[in-house]
């Protein structure tokens, strides 16, 4: 069936003036990324960033406005990843806690793949920004206002503990820290820490039983 011309809509593709400016937006970002994972936050200067990604130091500024604009630019990739915000959701809706928990549990393995270094980072860097640190307060804050509400949906299916008890366990043993620990320090490849994960919060929270 063809639909009606007003319905049509054209996605205008990017310019190659667009292109090329999303290419240098991404170079410097993952420029500095490196050196934050490398060298740390603190340590990591404009003119090494610049350095690093192939620009120039104006380029950087032109683009993220300062070193914390382009750690910003970062932040947001962690907090607003697709696959893992659907997996969460789905977590909320699953039928049975056991299935909760295990989407729950890979929910955080996607987000944390994705960027576990970056919010390493960003934590060294809320140390000694105020405004980074005041940033960084919000976004915990949603982090356990999220916990929060799936751990009364495991309530309702089965949980032992009461919400608070669990939110405080599930919290715990998903910060990105343990994540790190695990795959860098311990060499444990991304799925092993979810399978682990997923057991863990099975046990915790549910009994070991299941």
């Amino acid at each position: 069936m063809v639909r009606p011309a007003e319905e049509v809509v054209e996605r205008r593709r990017p310019s190659l003036r667009e292109e090329r400016a999303a290419q240098t937006r991404a170079r410097i970002a993952e420029a500095a990324r490196r050196l934050f994972r490398t060298t740390g936050y603190g340590a990591t200067t404009i003119q090494a960033i610049a350095d690093e990604g192939g620009v120039a130091v104006q380029t950087v500024y032109a683009v993220y406005s300062s070193k914390a604009g382009v750690l910003r630019a970062l932040r947001e990739t962690v907090v607003h990843q697709p696959r893992a915000e659907r997996l969460f959701v789905q977590a909320l809706e699953a039928p049975t806690a056991e299935e909760a928990l295990t989407l729950f549990a890979r929910s955080i393995r996607v987000r944390w793949e994705a960027g576990a270094d970056i919010v390493r980072s960003y934590a060294e860097a809320a140390a000694v920004d105020p405004g980074l640190r005041a940033e960084l307060e919000v976004v915990l804050a949603r982090r356990g206002d999220g916990i929060a509400g799936l751990a009364e949906v495991l309530v309702q299916r089965g949980a032992q503990l009461s919400g608070p008890a669990a939110a405080a366990i599930m919290d715990a043993l998903t910060l990105p820290e343990a994540y790190l620990q695990f795959t860098t320090a311990h060499g444990w490849s991304a799925d092993q820490y979810e399978k682990w994960l997923a057991g863990a919060l099975r046990r915790e929270l549910l009994g070991p039983e299941r």
